[in-house]
């Protein structure tokens, strides 16, 4: 786990955190999140996330069965996600 830490301060190394940075990592964070559940509503309804896959689950707007296999697809996808991003930062 400190090995992970230390990773990650090298990478955002240089990142701005500032008022003015911060403002706009949020931007980008909600920019990313509304792509993702633009392209994944036709599908699933926008689900990103296992806990809102989980409050519809238990709400009664999906079956437990289809809450089941969204989340197994969203533990997969963010398995591959963390692999992409391994390749992509060098082993960082």
């Amino acid at each position: 786990m400190i090995l992970w830490y230390v990773n990650v301060g090298k990478v955002t190394s240089d990142g701005a955190l500032d008022p003015a940075g911060l403002v706009a990592i949020a931007v980008a964070h909600a920019f990313a999140l509304f792509v993702g559940v633009s392209m994944a509503a036709n599908i699933s309804g926008g689900h990103l996330n296992p806990a809102v896959t989980f409050g519809l689950a238990i709400g009664g707007h999906i079956t437990l069965l289809t809450g089941f296999f969204y989340w197994i697809a969203q533990v997969l996808g963010s398995v591959v996600a963390c692999l992409l991003l391994k390749l992509a930062s060098n082993g960082m």
